[in-house]
């Protein structure tokens, strides 16, 4: 089997194998209740969102030029035309960051029925952010807020789930943000 089958097997497969799953989706058996979303919204949404990612890669993966030695050539002659500041850039780790995120990630589900689903997203959002060493607080405090605010109203509004709003004085905050949403 040559390279380029071998890249494009696996996405192939995934496609078919989503294309199966969408057609049982079609066919699902169920009542709808008035303007409610029946069971087959989110199966058919990730299946076409799976869909669309197997196709744009099996795209990229049949633009790139068949042979490997002129994809060679032409990153020789590339290079070659660059300066030698850009040619090798040693990649960085940073293995405490990495700790840093896994840490914020176990307190945010540790402090989500105590804080409420709302504020824990914004400090974990936040902290996330200034994490990962971006340093501009308003764009991350505006960054948290909206994105924390996006996840409630699709979480709350659109699938319909019950999260967790918090204690006092974070219930306030939740319940006042889900009024102000119209979620019920």
């Amino acid at each position: 089997m040559n390279a380029r089958l071998r890249a494009l097997l696996p996405y192939l497969l995934v496609l078919a194998g989503a294309a199966v799953l969408a057609w049982k989706a079609m066919h699902l058996g169920y009542a709808p209740r008035g303007d409610r979303p029946g069971p087959d919204v989110w199966p058919r949404a990730i299946l076409a969102l799976l869909s669309v990612t197997c196709v744009v890669r099996i795209v990229s993966l049949l633009a790139r030029p068949t042979d490997t030695v002129a994809a060679g050539v032409l990153d020789q002659v590339i290079g070659d035309a660059l300066p030698d500041t850009e040619r090798e850039v040693p990649v960085q780790r940073f293995p405490l960051l990495l700790l840093t995120g896994i840490a914020l990630t176990v307190a945010y589900v540790a402090l989500l029925g105590t804080l409420g689903f709302f504020c824990d997203t914004v400090v974990y959002v936040a902290a996330l952010i200034r994490t990962g060493r971006y340093r501009r607080w308003p764009v991350i405090v505006t960054v948290a807020l909206v994105g924390a605010l996006a996840f409630m109203f699709v979480f709350m509004k659109i699938v319909y789930l019950s999260l967790p709003i918090g204690v006092a004085p974070f219930a306030t905050v939740s319940l006042a943000l889900m009024q102000l949403l119209g979620i019920r």
